[in-house]
C-alpha cells in the first residue's frame, strides 16, 4: 500500500510566502515527513503561474486549476498512490506527529477521507484515498476542491474525524505563513519558544506570554461624524457630555499613513455615534480607504437615509468585495420604525436598500446586509422581519445590544454571554477612533474615561502600544476599573 504526501502550493503564493525563519517551508516539510514510516514519496503541487524553487523538479506536479476531482484522478494516475496526505506548503508549524497519527487512523479504519475540525489551518492535513476519488459521482460542481465536495456529501463516504488536545480554536488562529497577520503571530511564538514549537506547546506558550498575539489592529472603527438625523431609542449619542463634529479627509489620510507602520492588512468600519454619510467629505474619505492596499474591506454602517443614487453609483463602481454596506433598520413598518428611530424614514430606507441590492447584483451575498438589534421592542416582529428580508435576498445581521456599561438602558430579552469569560477580542484587535481624532480605551468607553490619546498628536503605533499592558492584564483576568471592564459583556463579540 503506497501512502504519499502532497505539499500543496496555493495560487498566488511566492517563495517569500513559503519561507519562514530562513527555511524554505516545502523543503522543510518534505524532510520532516519523508521520514515517517507511513510515507513512501513526497510530491509538490504548484499552479501554472508558479515560477519559484519548486519549478522543474521531478516531484513537482503542475496543475491547471483547483484540486478538484479531475486533478486528483490525474495525480493518482501519475503517482500510483493508494492514499495521499495533502498539506499546505506554507505550514512551517506543522507537527509531523499529528500527520503520523492521522495516517495511522486513516489506514486502520479503512477511511476514504480523514481530516480534523479542531486543529487550526497549518497544523493539520487531509488524507484522500484512491477509493474515494474513484467513487466520486459526476457532480455539476466539479470545479470545487475535492474536500468541499466530500464535506457537502458527508453521508456518502467513509470519513474519519481526528481530534487532538489541546484545543486552540478559541484563539482564532491559523498557522499559515502566507497570511501576514498569522505570520507575525507565528514569528512571535517561535521567538518565545526559541524555535518551532510542537502543537502541544502552543496553548501553554500563549498563556505564558499572551503578548505574542498583540501585533497590530485588524479592525479600525472610525467615526466620521457625531451628527445624525435620527434619535434612536438605543443610541448613546445624546447622552454624551460633548458633541463631536466631522472628521476631516486630511486626518483620515494620516490614519491610513500611520497604519502602514504595522504593515498588516486590516478592515475599516465607518460607524460610531453619527451617520457617516452626513460627513461632507464622505466620498473623498471612502476613496482614500479604497485606494489603500492594506485595507482589505471598508464597512459602511449607515441608517440608509442618504444611501441614495450617489451612494449606489459609487459602490457599484468600486472594486468587488472592497465595500460592504450594513443598513441599520430596526422597524418592520412605519410605526415600529418611528418608535425605534425617532422619526419615520421607513419607506425611504427600504427603497434605498432595494435599489442598492439591485445595483450590487453579482457582487456576492456579503456586499449588503440589513441589521436589527435583538431587544424587547424588536422581538414581536422579528420573525416577519426575517421573512421579508430573506424574500428580498438581503442577508440579516442580528445585533447584540451594547449598553456601554450602563450608559443606555438595557433592553435585551436574553443574555447570550458564554458561561466562561475569555480574553477581550476588542483589546487584542480593535481601535476605535472618534471624529475629533481621540482614541478611547475601547469601543465601550464612549465617554472617554480612559483615553489613549489623539491621532492628531500621536502616531497610531504609540497609541496601540499604550494598550498592550491592558490587553495582557485582561488576558490574565485582571480587569481595568476605568472603564469598568468587569461589568462589560462585549468581550466575546468579534469583528475581524
Amino acid at each position: 500500500m503506497k501512502t504519499d504526501v502532497l505539499i500543496f502550493i496555493d495560487k498566488g503564493l511566492s517563495d517569500e510566502d513559503l519561507t519562514f525563519g530562513g527555511s524554505f517551508t516545502p523543503d522543510s516539510l518534505s524532510g520532516k515527513l519523508s521520514s515517517l514510516d507511513a510515507v513512501t514519496d513526497v510530491y509538490f503541487s504548484v499552479p501554472e503561474d508558479y515560477s519559484g524553487a519548486l519549478s522543474g523538479r521531478a516531484a513537482t506536479v503542475v496543475r491547471s486549476g483547483e484540486d478538484d476531482v479531475d486533478f486528483w484522478k490525474k495525480l493518482l494516475a501519475a503517482t500510483s498512490s493508494d492514499h495521499v496526505i495533502k498539506i499546505h506548503g506554507d505550514s512551517p508549524f506543522l507537527d509531523p506527529q499529528i500527520v503520523s497519527e492521522m495516517a495511522d487512523i486513516h489506514i486502520k479504519y479503512l477511511a476514504e477521507f480523514t481530516y480534523s475540525e479542531n486543529l487550526p489551518e497549518g497544523m493539520t492535513c487531509e488524507i484522500v484515498s484512491r477509493e474515494l476519488v474513484d467513487a466520486i459521482p459526476e457532480f455539476n460542481e466539479k470545479t470545487l476542491p475535492l474536500s468541499k465536495v466530500v464535506r457537502s456529501n458527508m453521508n456518502q463516504f467513509d470519513i474519519e474525524l481526528y481530534y487532538r488536545d489541546p484545543d486552540v480554536r478559541d484563539k482564532r488562529l491559523s498557522f499559515r505563513a502566507s497570511d501576514p497577520r498569522e505570520r507575525r503571530v507565528m514569528e512571535n511564538i517561535a521567538g518565545s519558544a526559541k524555535g518551532t514549537p510542537a502543537y502541544g506547546q502552543i496553548r501553554e506558550l500563549i498563556e505564558r506570554n499572551p503578548g505574542v498575539l498583540y501585533i497590530g489592529p485588524s479592525y479600525l472603527e472610525i467615526e466620521l461624524t457625531g451628527r445624525c438625523d435620527l434619535d434612536c431609542l438605543f443610541c448613546y449619542r445624546t447622552k454624551l457630555d460633548k458633541k463631536r463634529d466631522d472628521l476631516s479627509a486630511e486626518l483620515f489620510g494620516k490614519i491610513l499613513s500611520d497604519m502602514k507602520d504595522f504593515a498588516l492588512p486590516y478592515t475599516i468600519c465607518l460607524g460610531g455615534s453619527g451617520e457617516p454619510l452626513m460627513n461632507p467629505q464622505f466620498y473623498a474619505i471612502l476613496e482614500q480607504a479604497e485606494a489603500e492596499p492594506l485595507v482589505r474591506q471598508v464597512i459602511v454602517e449607515t441608517n440608509g437615509i442618504q444611501a441614495d443614487g450617489n451612494y449606489r453609483n459609487h459602490v457599484a463602481g468600486s472594486a468587488p468585495g472592497k465595500i460592504k454596506t450594513i443598513v441599520n433598520i430596526n422597524g418592520h413598518n412605519t410605526q415600529t420604525y418611528s418608535q425605534l428611530h425617532g422619526s419615520d424614514h421607513y419607506d425611504e430606507v427600504v427603497k434605498n436598500i432595494t435599489s442598492l441590492k439591485e445595483s450590487l447584483s453579482g457582487r456576492g451575498d456579503d456586499a449588503l446586509h440589513v441589521q436589527i438589534m435583538k431587544i424587547n421592542e424588536t422581538e414581536p416582529f422579528l420573525d416577519s422581519y426575517y421573512d421579508y428580508w430573506e424574500k428580498q435576498g438581503v442577508p440579516i445581521i442580528l445585533q447584540k445590544q451594547n449598553t456601554y456599561t450602563g450608559l443606555v438602558q438595557d433592553r435585551r430579552y436574553s443574555d447570550l454571554s458564554p458561561l466562561e469569560r475569555v480574553p477581550c477580542w476588542h483589546l487584542q484587535r480593535d481601535l476605535f477612533i472618534l471624529s475629533d481624532g481621540s482614541v478611547p480605551f475601547c469601543r465601550v468607553d464612549v465617554r472617554e474615561s480612559a483615553g489613549r490619546g489623539n491621532v492628531r498628536d500621536l502616531s497610531l503605533r504609540e497609541i496601540w502600544e499604550q494598550g498592550k499592558a491592558h490587553f495582557i492584564s485582561d488576558y490574565r483576568r485582571s480587569y481595568a476599573s476605568c472603564p469598568d471592564c468587569a461589568a462589560c459583556d462585549e468581550w466575546y463579540t468579534f469583528n475581524f
